[in-house]
């Protein structure tokens, strides 16, 4: 596995909260107060149990003790072993919009997905149970899907809060334009967390802290990656979603800056993340004549639509490197490599594990925990290899870095 071209370490206050037994379902300790009370006892789990879970994770060589306290309490408990009850209940509330947690607390989470229709929203949402239900103290689980709608987004934000969920975590796929719902939900109690994208300009009084990695540091990884590992000369394009979102504005300057002098960003296209915008966008650098040597996308889903377009228009694919990752992507790339088809990839993991270390910080939050607004994790890229590709699983699946079990994963993707 190639080492991370970077591994940024946040530094925060030291967090310990936990389940006092591996899969156990003990309610709240009585002895405390508040609505988390009970929640500091020790995880039982060893250290080299847990740096497995983190190499599962990233995909890369990244050490336990150099993320923030935060991130390696929320790998401690996705290391443990959830009870058969505990895995069934977790499917339940995967499939359905509320669940109750038999002899749970009192805490309700909340999940307010801005868009939850695709396969890796459907896998963060059940990081997002699992990790839930390693605390006791949670004993209902809402969650809400906007479907791109922000009105739909903003209201339900607000009814997560009215219905008294004291947590809530957000993939915000809005921006600011979801932060007024956010600081009223707030006000009413809730401690948010957002996960992967970053809520740009929201106050800690509206998003208390956000899981992400630094778009800033990737764009620069990125831009090492085509230079020193891949080598290329010549023009490279950029892919972006939606037009002018702040997560591409922010690693496309980085990208562009570290690669100042050495190659060449001949084109920037917008994809909107979807495969018919991103086939699109491929066909476009066919059919300009020009010839670019790499694309740099971040979102790994709609990438076997480059190669399509490319085939299509009987060109070879340039070397893609991409956020995510995608088992239809590894599929392309593994079954051409030998081939003149071959093209070179490289990623990140999966990402979906984030929305864990929003549980925890919500969690821990409700614990009376100091948490920091920013929790910042490493998003090392990686270079493909043979056997990344998953025969057993479908397309969309997001990849090796799942850490939902096989057995649940199963009965997921049925």
């Amino acid at each position: 596995m190639r080492k991370p071209t970077v591994a940024l370490a946040a530094a925060c206050v030291a967090a310990a909260c936990a389940l006092a037994a591996c899969g156990s379902s003990q309610p709240p300790s009585s002895g405390g107060s508040g609505p988390s009370a009970g929640a500091s006892a020790t995880v039982d789990v060893s250290d080299a149990d847990v740096q497995k879970t983190v190499d599962k994770a990233f995909l890369a060589d990244i050490s336990l003790g150099s993320l923030p306290a935060t991130v390696q309490e929320t790998f401690r408990r996705a290391t443990l072993t959830l009870s058969t009850d505990k895995l069934d209940k977790a499917y339940e509330c995967w499939n359905g919009a509320s669940c109750t947690i038999p002899g749970g607390g009192n805490v309700t989470l909340g999940i307010a997905d801005g868009f939850g229709q695709n396969q890796w929203r459907k896998f963060s949402k059940m990081e997002i149970i699992l990790q839930a239900l390693t605390y006791p103290q949670v004993g209902k689980i809402i969650s809400t899907d906007a479907q791109g709608d922000l009105a739909a987004m903003q209201s339900n934000i607000r009814s997560l809060a009215a219905q008294g969920a004291k947590a809530i975590v957000t993939y915000d796929d809005f921006g600011a334009a979801a932060v007024p719902a956010f600081q009223a939900a707030a006000a009413q109690g809730a401690k948010i967390s957002s996960y992967v994208g970053p809520v740009p300009g929201a106050p800690q009084t509206a998003v208390q802290t956000q899981v992400h990695g630094d778009t800033c540091a990737a764009g620069k990884d990125m831009a090492t990656v085509a230079t020193d590992d891949l080598k290329l000369t010549g023009d490279v394009a950029i892919f972006n979603g939606t037009p002018g979102n702040p997560q591409g504005q922010s690693w496309n300057k980085c990208f562009t800056d570290q690669l100042a002098g050495k190659l060449t960003v001949g084109t920037k296209l917008d994809t909107s993340w979807t495969p018919a915008g991103t086939f699109q966008a491929a066909s476009a650098l066919v059919s300009s004549g020009k010839t670019y040597t790499g694309i740099f996308y971040d979102y790994a889903d709609p990438m076997p639509q480059i190669v399509q377009a490319y085939e299509k228009a009987g060109k070879v694919t340039p070397a893609l490197v991409t956020w995510t990752s995608n088992n239809g992507l590894f599929k392309d790339w593994e079954t051409r490599q030998g081939t003149p088809k071959a093209f070179e990839l490289y990623f990140t993991n999966g990402l979906n594990w984030q929305a864990r270390v929003s549980v925890t910080a919500v969690m821990d939050l409700l614990d009376g925990k100091t948490v920091p607004n920013e929790l910042v994790v490493p998003q090392p890229f990686v270079k493909a290899t043979k056997g990344i590709y998953d025969s057993a699983r479908p397309d969309d699946y997001p990849g090796p870095s799942v850490l939902v079990p096989d057995s649940l994963i199963d009965r997921m993707l049925q």
